[in-house]
């Protein structure tokens, strides 16, 4: 059984963002889509995981499995506190060169979506939270996002290398991210009431994690906005 770092309720400073690591026993087990996303390795019912890249921008995880074209990023099940409860999610960094130069590949990216959602209530209130072990850091930039209305130019995305590269590796821990860190899109502002990617994790670099769950959790009192 891998054993899960227990870490108190405290603010440790990243990257100017004040995230609280804390248990993940401290979230609602409840599989409600609407504040649930991933829950011991599977897509809550109403979500969808993907992986894609240049190549092919959709393909589905069927039964905890998937590879992208030039297996540049790939998905399988392991073990966090039962059998295959958590995915193993790895970027290997590859790069296609086009005609013109430049990644055919661009971004790689594992995907929760296909669903539409309004979180617009607690968008000051709450943070996304993965429940995951660093297993290999980011060597290049590294995103998180959300996206709305099923539109890529909707979507707010936060730098997650700097973040990854200052957390413990092979330890299982619990990383909230404030959704008010996902406000401001190159369109305009997220619109909370039509959320139709509830995550996305994407590089073109090298990158492995492990991931169990995904779901909301309600801000300590008085913390709001991106701190």
């Amino acid at each position: 059984m891998n054993k899960k770092r227990i870490i108190k309720l405290s603010l440790v400073p990243l990257t100017g963002l004040f995230l609280q690591l804390l248990s993940f026993n401290s979230l609602s087990a409840e599989q409600n889509p609407v504040s649930s996303y991933l829950y011991k390795g599977n897509n809550v019912p109403g979500w969808t995981l993907s992986i894609g890249n240049g190549l092919g921008w959709f393909v589905p995880v069927k039964d905890q499995k998937a590879k992208t074209k030039r297996k540049n990023l790939t998905v399988k099940p392991v073990d966090k506190d039962g059998e295959n409860d958590a995915l193993n999610i790895t970027w290997k960094g590859k790069k296609v060169k086009g005609q013109w130069g430049g990644n055919m590949l661009h971004d790689s990216s594992f995907t929760i979506s296909r669903n539409n959602i309004d979180i617009s209530s607690i968008k000051d209130a709450a943070a996304l939270v993965l429940d995951m072990k660093i297993l290999r850091k980011p060597n290049e930039a590294t995103t998180i996002s959300m996206s709305c209305k099923n539109n890529n130019k909707c979507a707010g995305k936060y730098p997650l290398k700097a973040v990854l590269r200052r957390l413990p590796t092979d330890e299982w821990f619990t990383l909230p991210i404030p959704l008010a860190c996902f406000k401001n899109t190159e369109s305009g502002e997220l619109d909370f009431s039509k959320v139709t990617t509830a995550m996305s994790i994407a590089t073109q670099g090298k990158l492995e994690i492990e991931l169990a769950n995904v779901a909301l959790a309600a801000l300590p009192p008085g913390k709001t906005g991106c701190n």
